[in-house]
């Protein structure tokens, strides 16, 4: 799948802005909660997001840490970016 069709679909998305703006930890099932989707597809959209290098995954014990690249960050700024003109709200990064 092309980034263009990939991105064109709302939990990709969400998923990239939850990686952005989560403060703390971040590994699949929180993503998976705040996008409200199943764990099995929200580690198909991590899969596809780490070949297309936007994260980058860490073994941390049973968890795998989630990180963007700097490809990953300059996308889902541009996405926090879009989705706040949406609502009408000031870019929160």
């Amino acid at each position: 799948m092309n980034e263009k069709s990939f991105f064109l679909n709302e939990k990709p998305v969400m998923a990239l802005v939850v990686i952005r703006q989560d403060r703390g930890e971040t590994y699949g099932t929180k993503v998976s909660k705040k996008i409200d989707t199943t764990y099995a597809h929200t580690v198909k959209i991590l899969s596809e997001m780490e070949d297309a290098s936007l994260i980058e995954t860490e073994k941390a014990g049973r968890k795998k840490l989630l990180s963007l690249t700097p490809k990953g960050e300059k996308y889902a700024d541009n996405f926090i970016e879009l989705l706040n003109c949406f609502e009408g709200r000031e870019i929160d990064y």
